[in-house]
């Protein structure tokens, strides 16, 4: 299974317990959907996936199969854990429906050699293809050589690369053929990820703003290369107004936006982090109805 478009870092949708709310789920799907998203990343950094149970991963996986109905290709992240929570964690969930799990490493000691025959294992035993998952401010990165590596298992047909450095960005997008796929993230590297002839790109923003990110890849796709650019720094400048709590991640922020939209999913979010004040929700609703967006 090939991904191509824009595939959405998707939020997790949570009651005021921090737990999985499936009505909320099944809206936020049908919005992106809706939309013309081309598939979702679930259970990633934006989808609170390290402060989630393990009995709540597995819910909100069996959630997002019951709303996506087959309709995108999904991604269904591993999270923490050891390999036997992985084996566990496939026992109850319906593999069969699953297109394909992504996988970050989060021990930062662990050595490449070790890291490679740990991956290789955990592929071997995986029902499903697997996705690996380069986030260095989140887990332990992949390096070049490991992914040149890693390529080869017949099992493994992907990386996203956490959208921090162009250069490494480049230098993965070279390791992209026909069973293997590389796919940029960020709203601010949209652009530069299709000028690398990438066929997919993954961003959290498009949680918000799907048919933004829509429109920059139809105008890039068109021969629009300066229209697509401007809509690029437009984008750039956009994002860095909207105001950001101390959570790390952006699902609060996401969160609130995605209800202006007229989305019923709630602004919970897990324990570990705060959702937004009233007068950061003042801010970011004034930010988008200066940026023209009148549902706002």
């Amino acid at each position: 299974m090939r991904l191509k478009g824009l595939v959405t870092n998707v939020l997790t949708p949570m009651d005021n317990q921090g737990h999985p709310d499936n009505d909320g789920i099944h809206a936020l799907v049908d919005y992106l959907v809706s939309a013309g998203i081309g598939g979702l990343w679930v259970l990633g950094s934006a989808g609170e996936d390290v402060h989630l149970s393990a009995p709540d991963k597995a819910e909100v996986i069996h959630s997002f199969l019951a709303a996506g109905q087959g309709r995108v290709p999904m991604v269904m992240g591993l999270g923490t854990g050891t390999f036997h929570d992985y084996m566990i964690l496939c026992d109850n969930i319906e593999t069969d429906k699953v297109d394909t799990f992504h996988f970050l490493p989060y021990d930062q000691k662990i050595g490449d050699q070790s890291l490679v025959r740990y991956v290789e294992k955990l592929a071997d035993a995986l029902p499903c293809p697997l996705w690996l998952y380069h986030n260095p401010k989140r887990g332990r990165g992949f390096t070049l050589e490991t992914v040149r590596t890693l390529k080869q298992h017949p099992n493994i047909i992907g990386i996203k690369v956490g959208g921090y450095s162009l250069t490494d960005l480049t230098r993965m997008m070279m390791l992209e053929d026909d069973k293997f796929q590389v796919a940029g993230a960020g709203g601010g590297q949209l652009f530069q990820m299709l000028s690398l002839g990438a066929q997919v790109h993954m961003t959290s923003d498009s949680n918000c703003f799907p048919e933004v990110f829509l429109e920059l890849i139809s105008l890039f796709q068109q021969g629009k290369k300066e229209e697509a650019l401007a809509l690029q720094y437009d984008i750039i400048r956009f994002l860095s107004r909207i105001p950001h709590t101390d959570n790390g991640e952006y699902a609060a922020e996401e969160k609130y936006i995605v209800t202006l939209r007229g989305v019923r999913i709630n602004e919970y979010v897990n324990p570990a982090y705060r959702c937004l004040t009233n007068d950061e929700k003042q801010t970011i609703q004034m930010v988008l109805q200066e940026q023209g967006f009148s549902w706002a």
